[in-house]
């Protein structure tokens, strides 16, 4: 069995929650998914990580990386928008994207980035282990990640926002033979409070591909981040 890990930090957290079986595709294969505790080890890496990672540039921003005057009258609360990725690479062919350390989405008000607001939470996380068993009951592949967010970000004490959300792979197993890709396929930010108390929230769609020669199987996840929360809703598609 190939097995990758992230080198920073390595999940070895001990699962109280029920396992849930997605599917049982055509080949037998049990699909299956278990939310797991987040590690300490986990918590302190992804900290590290998002102390060192750099902001992407705004509105106000100059391309030498600059900070112009903030113009309040450009500050749009009620316009959440999304200044970090749209769209990014996890794992690619079983092994964890070196980059994904610093790929990363935002739900803010137009105008203005993170470091411009207060009251942010801290980073809270949510992690997931996706594996699949065959009929002789060996696992052929086994992948584990840790959502991460902040959320209840104010500007000039209003609103609901996000920052740093985002998607880490801790360890990745893959049976060869078997191939895995785990990518953030989608993001969107929207308002869903009114004008004069904005709530964020923050869509971020995922998908896991699992191939073989003779085959692929894709499974697809929604995840909805809050400004006015902790929690992480996620839902399969599939």
């Amino acid at each position: 069995m190939k097995k990758w890990l992230l080198g920073l930090v390595v999940l070895q957290a001990v699962s109280g929650a029920a396992e849930i079986e997605l599917f049982r595709d055509d080949e037998g294969i049990s699909h299956r998914v278990e939310e797991i505790e987040t590690a300490t080890p986990v918590k302190e890496g992804v900290k590290t990580l998002m102390a060192r990672r750099a902001e992407p540039r705004s509105s106000n921003e100059n391309a030498g990386g600059l900070l112009e005057e903030l113009d309040l009258a450009a500050v749009v609360l009620d316009k959440v928008v999304n200044l970090g990725k749209k769209m990014w690479t996890v794992v690619e062919n079983g092994r964890p994207v070196v980059n994904v350390k610093t790929a990363y989405a935002n739900a803010l008000p137009s105008g203005v980035r993170a470091e411009d607001l207060e009251n942010f939470s801290s980073l809270q996380f949510r992690s997931f282990r996706h594996y699949g068993v065959n009929l002789y009951g060996i696992t052929v592949y086994d992948i584990t990640y840790t959502l991460a967010h902040r959320f209840g970000g104010q500007f000039n004490g209003q609103g609901a926002y996000i920052e740093s959300a985002t998607v880490l792979p801790q360890n990745v197993e893959v049976l060869w033979g078997y191939n895995v890709n785990l990518n953030v396929e989608q993001v969107s930010a929207v308002n869903l409070g009114t004008k004069e108390n904005p709530i964020a929230s923050l869509a971020m769609e995922t998908g896991l591909i699992v191939k073989t020669v003779m085959k692929e199987v894709r499974i697809k996840h929604l995840h909805e981040f809050r400004g006015d929360s902790a929690a992480v809703r996620s839902t399969e598609l599939n």
